[in-house]
């Protein structure tokens, strides 16, 4: 018998994962948007990645949406597809559309 497995889908900094991407993304970038991605994680693992997307910094902690952060419904309809391609199905939705749980 197999071991069932959960994923869970994340929204992600990419200048947070790494002093380098850090660097990389203020160098790169403008200081007042952040460029951010969906992740899943298969507990600490990341096992996907979507496409990056610009999301203004000024918004705080309030939750993305397409019509300021461009690219959002395209990346995690991207990630999605790669996911649910590898067998995994969906189990739980959030109240955000990237707050999804698989299992396997």
């Amino acid at each position: 018998m197999t071991a069932t497995e959960s994923l869970e889908m994340q929204l992600e900094d990419v200048s947070g994962t790494s002093w380098w991407a850090s660097l990389l993304t203020t160098l790169t970038g403008q200081s007042d948007v952040a460029q951010m991605r969906f992740v899943g994680r298969v507990a600490d693992e990341r096992r996907y990645r979507s496409a990056t997307f610009p999301v203004p910094r000024s918004f705080g902690t309030v939750a993305p949406q397409e019509k300021w952060a461009p690219g959002l419904t395209a990346a995690l309809a991207e990630v999605r597809h790669e996911i649910e391609d590898d067998g995994w199905v969906p189990t739980v939705v959030g109240n955000h559309p990237w707050e999804l749980r698989y299992r396997r």
